[in-house]
């Protein structure tokens, strides 16, 4: 019969598990009087253990005593030295050394109370400088024993210390007090010494008391804990005498049981499932179950008893080969007095047949002797036939693997191939024949790591994480190298453990994934670029918003009017800062538009409309340089509006970004145009598309100018000139073009003038017409009071709106350099409006913001951005958090009074 495998490791010994047995029930009836003097035992320990941590507890009372005694004295020394220096360094370290003692007295009067916090208690004694192992016991102890007799007078005359060590701390700081307010000849700090030798006097007999006190606890806990000790041990050793008397009379009981129960174990042994038979030191059977009699082929015992078992079992290997005796595995189990565990052996049955069998030898002694063995057999001729199935299996999985398209590579402990499929010929080249026995690093090579020379092992037996995908680099049989993706796994075998990696050839896959990390990559560089090009704006329009903020408020003061020669002066600055501003947010909406993150709003637009805003803003450039202005034909003074053609052109754009192009286009038209010249504007609708020229009289450009027009920063030469640009207005002008489904191209000649042609889309829907506001006063409403806050750390900025803010007297201001300030005085005025800088020192003008609408006495005041930062992005999350306008520096001065007259929502300036 054959066993399973649980029932292998029950069954190896028949006899010692019920021997066990009996032992156990012999052990049951001493447990009385065991459990009694285990209890004594653990009593005996615990005793221990309480005395130990008591006397600590003591301990740590004369250590906190010696930690308290150097405080207060400390803080003496400390209070006498800044007596007579008045020195701050010498106060402060009167102060540190008081924290010692504080620490300690604000323990004691927490655990004087009924119903103490632990926790604040621990953190009192650690500021008292105790060790916080000791503060556990500390506490216990206090508690525990504070209304004993040797506790109790120790803690009377602490809380008497405590109190002279308040006296010192209060006359320490008066005495400070008055230093700090100059008068050192006050009675505090004149007589501040004397004060502090009375107290010292006073303290130092409090500490003797109370450090002999502590020492009589000491003394008195120690001879209670060795007469409780003493009276503990002698009742142990009374117990255990009552337990070895006991014990005897278990022990002769136990013995009387294990000879009644003796027959019974043949029984046992023969319920077995497995064989299981013993032999002597000669090799003669002295017992043999039933089941093992049955698989031998034997009819009963005697057939076997005294009988060599070797010459009967296992006299030779699976071929027929005859071993000697003391060859055999049984013989070597109890000579070399181990045991030993046999799968491939073969025993032999009366009728001269043989069976497979898995078997377990085990010494036997007695009084340290070897007596001789015990054998535990299976007959596992059903395991064997199913192992010869299994191989079979493994031949048919061969032919599957050999299937896939994937290659597939097993190696052994020793790192040679076993296995390599046709997938992995083709993989490498090679054929399969030639590979195995072949080191897989011939295929699968090793690469040296960055550190140190040292090399890793792409494809290691001892280096399995199953079901992981590693990423190596394999080698084909000419030599050329390739990446690969494997899979590896673990699996155990006949043959031992095998390791086999399912490999991919993923050339195609990492040029795919390094195409996208070269897209990643060149995207991180434009959003670097973006954030770079952000905070040099921001850096520029805050210096930019002082100087043109400061020339317009010197040109705008009707009180002290500037000199004409000023005047000029100041609008070359004006203008000069225009110029800068311009120049920063073209390089930013260039960076934008590259990087991908500008967005533009197309909405049906009136032609005419957008080119006559933007002739408006390029005519002071015009009448200085003498040029005019032509839309289609009639002429009216230098500028002319209408068209022959009175009809209705609607194009699809931007608003804003159309006229940025169109002032572009006619600033560049005005500016490299001759004097007395002309700037033609026209256009022209071919199916859907309109077409708008641009044409001015100046001088031209040569083609290989004209090839190089539209590079980023190249003015072509102009540079040279008196004629102000930066080189990217082109650039961006077609970038935005491009966004608006439209385009820019230019045509010119030498000498014939120069042509901009913009392409746009032509739109069925009618125009929405802008809502304008009226220009703002230069002095407001006088009837109603506004309280303006306005906060930002930046001095000079507070200034130029304090001094704008005056054009409107019955605006309240005040400002805060900080959000935290701003905080304080928003919570505490209650303003009706505040001006929040972008970019505080404390906090972002986002943070601020939230915690204003978090409270209600807050929530209502309205909020205005006024920063340097001007993204876009910032602008939309500024409104969209609850910031009712946004203006950007420098400050625009007709926005920010539209702003207090409460004519702006919702905007920003650029």
């Amino acid at each position: 019969m054959n066993a399973t495998p649980d029932a292998k490791s029950e069954g190896r010994w028949g006899v010692l598990p019920l021997l066990e047995s009996f032992r156990r029930r012999a052990r049951g009836r001493s447990w009385p009087v065991l459990s009694v003097f285990i209890s004594i035992v653990a009593l005996q320990l615990l005793v221990t253990v309480l005395s130990i941590d008591l006397m600590s507890a003591v301990r740590s009372y004369v250590t906190g005593e010696s930690l308290y005694s150097k405080g207060q004295k400390d803080a003496q020394l400390h209070l006498i030295n800044y007596a007579e220096t008045q020195r701050e360094q010498d106060y402060q370290l009167f102060l540190k050394s008081l924290e010692i003692p504080r620490g300690d007295r604000m323990a004691r009067e927490e655990m004087q109370k009924p119903a103490f916090d632990e926790d604040l208690t621990r953190a009192f004694y650690l500021a008292g400088g105790n060790h916080p192992d000791d503060i556990g016991r500390a506490i216990r102890l206090f508690r525990g024993f504070q209304h004993t007799r040797f506790m109790s007078q120790a803690i009377v005359t602490w809380t008497e210390g405590d109190r002279m060590v308040d006296e010192l701390r209060v006359l320490g700081e008066k005495a400070h007090t008055r230093v700090l307010a100059g008068d050192l000849q006050a009675p505090e700090v004149v007589n501040l010494r004397s004060e502090v030798i009375r107290i010292n006097k006073l303290l130092t007999p409090l500490e003797a008391r109370f450090a002999a006190e502590l020492s009589d606890a000491a003394r008195l806990t120690e001879r209670m804990l060795l007469w409780f000790n003493l009276t503990m041990a002698v009742v142990l050793g009374l117990s255990g005498w009552t337990f070895a008397r006991r014990s005897v009379r278990v022990q002769a009981a136990t013995q009387d049981e294990l000879r009644l129960r003796t027959e019974s174990l043949q029984r046992i042994l023969d319920s077995a499932a497995e064989g299981l038979y013993g032999v002597d030191v000669a090799g003669r059977c002295t017992f043999i179950n039933r089941s093992a009699l049955h698989m031998l082929g034997y009819r009963s015992e005697s057939d076997l008893l005294g009988r060599e078992m070797h010459e009967l079992v296992h006299h030779s290997d699976a071929s027929g080969k005859r071993r000697r005796p003391e060859s055999s595995p049984i013989a070597r189990s109890y000579k070399e007095q181990r045991e030993l565990h046999i799968v491939d052996e073969v025993f032999w049955r009366a009728d001269g047949s043989s069976f497979p069998v898995e078997y377990w030898s085990h010494p036997m002694l007695r009084h340290g002797r070897v007596t001789g063995a015990v054998a535990t057999f299976f007959d596992i001729s059903e395991r064997v036939n199913l192992q010869a199935a299994l191989r079979q299996g493994e031949i048919r999985i061969a032919g599957l693997v050999d299937a896939v398209n994937d290659g597939v590579v097993s190696i052994d402990a020793n790192e040679r191939i076993v296995q390599f499929n046709r997938a992995a010929e083709r993989l490498f080249g090679v054929a399969a024949s030639e590979a195995l026995g072949s080191n897989v690093e011939r295929f699968i090579p090793r690469r040296p790591l960055q550190r140190r020379g040292a090399q890793q092992r792409e494809l290691r037996f001892d280096y399995v994480e199953t079901g992981k995908v590693r990423e190596l680099f394999g080698r084909r049989v000419d030599g050329s190298a390739f990446p690969l993706e494997a899979s590896l796994s673990r699996l155990e075998t006949e043959r031992g453990t095998l390791v086999t990696a399912v490999l991919r050839d993923v050339t195609d896959l990492q040029s795919a994934r390094a195409e996208r990390e070269a897209r990643e990559a060149l995207e991180a560089s434009n959003r670097a670029k973006t954030e770079f090009l952000s905070r040099m704006s921001h850096e520029l329009r805050t210096p930019l918003n002082a100087v043109l903020g400061f020339a317009q408020l010197i040109r705008l003061d009707a009180a002290r009017p500037p000199p004409p020669e000023h005047v000029e002066r100041l609008q070359r600055i004006e203008d000069a800062g225009a110029h800068l501003l311009a120049l920063v947010n073209d390089v930013l909406d260039l960076s934008r538009v590259e990087s991908g993150q500008m967005t533009v709003n197309l909405e049906p637009l009136d032609l005419r409309t957008s080119v006559e805003d933007a002739i408006s803003m390029v005519l002071p450039l015009a009448a200085v340089v003498d040029v005019k202005t032509w839309i289609s034909g009639r002429e009216d003074d230098f500028v002319t509006l209408g068209m022959e053609d009175d009809a209705e052109v609607t194009v699809l754009a931007d608003r804003v970004r159309l006229r940025q192009v169109l002032v572009n286009l006619l600033s560049n038209a005005v500016k490299y145009n001759r004097a007395g010249g002309e700037v033609r504007v026209g256009w022209q609708i071919s199916e859907n598309r309109c077409k708008v020229f641009v044409k001015d009289d100046g001088l031209g450009m040569t083609p290989d100018k004209v090839e190089r027009l539209f590079e980023p920063f190249n003015r072509l030469g102009a540079e040279n000139s008196k004629i102000e640009g930066t080189g990217i207005g082109l650039v961006l002008s077609r970038r935005l073009m491009e966004l608006m489904r439209g385009g820019l191209d230019v045509d010119s000649g030498y000498g014939r003038g120069t042509t901009a042609i913009l392409t746009l889309e032509c739109s069925q829907a009618r125009p929405e017409q802008p809502i304008g506001l009226p220009p703002p006063s230069q002095h407001g409403d006088l009837d109603s009071t506004l309280r303006v806050l306005y906060a930002e750390d930046n001095d000079v900025n507070v200034e130029i709106v304090r001094q704008v803010v005056r054009l409107r007297p019955s605006v309240v201001f005040d400002s805060a350099e900080s959000g935290s300030a701003a905080l304080a005085k928003a919570r505490r005025d209650q303003p009706d409006l505040i001006l929040v800088d972008m970019h505080l020192g404390d906090m972002t003008g986002f943070d601020l913001a939230l915690i204003l609408h978090a409270d209600p006495v807050t929530a209502h005041i309205r909020l205005v951005a006024l920063s340097a930062d001007a993204l876009p992005e910032q602008v939309e999350a500024a409104l969209a958090m609850g910031f009712e306008d946004y203006l950007t520096k420098p400050v625009n001065f007709r926005d920010l009074l539209n702003v207090l007259d409460g004519r702006r929502h919702h905007g920003a300036t650029p």
